[in-house]
């Protein structure tokens, strides 16, 4: 498990720390992520280019990727949460994060699945 979750970016010792150590508890709140709907609403807003929209939820995503120590997603939506902060917005800056906060989305929740 902890090769696997390695892979996407987390630093295993470090996020159990804040889950005070109980891995079930860690891994009940990995599981509750794959129902998540933020990520989708952040897609769904980029592509409509209603960009305060999206800065809400990768405001979102990111706090979540944090708590969970999801650091492959972090690595991306966090520059794409700065670059929402305020205008002007830079389109081809926030599609390009967001391409890549949808690759590490994808990894991230086949590994999740496969615990």
């Amino acid at each position: 498990m902890r090769e696997k979750l390695a892979a996407v970016g987390v630093e295993y010792d470090e996020v159990l720390k804040r889950f005070m150590g109980k891995e079930d508890f860690y891994l009940r709140m990995l599981k509750k992520f794959l129902n998540d709907q933020n990520y989708e609403e952040l897609r769904q807003a980029v592509a409509q280019k209603d960009w305060p929209e999206a800065f809400k939820y990768a405001h979102t995503v990111k706090g979540l990727c944090g708590n969970l120590g999801l650091g492959g997603m972090l690595e991306y939506v966090g520059p794409m949460t700065e670059e929402l902060r305020s205008e002007p917005y830079d389109e081809a800056a926030i599609t390009g994060y967001m391409e890549n906060v949808s690759k590490a989305y994808e990894e991230t929740i086949e590994v999740i699945q496969a615990l």
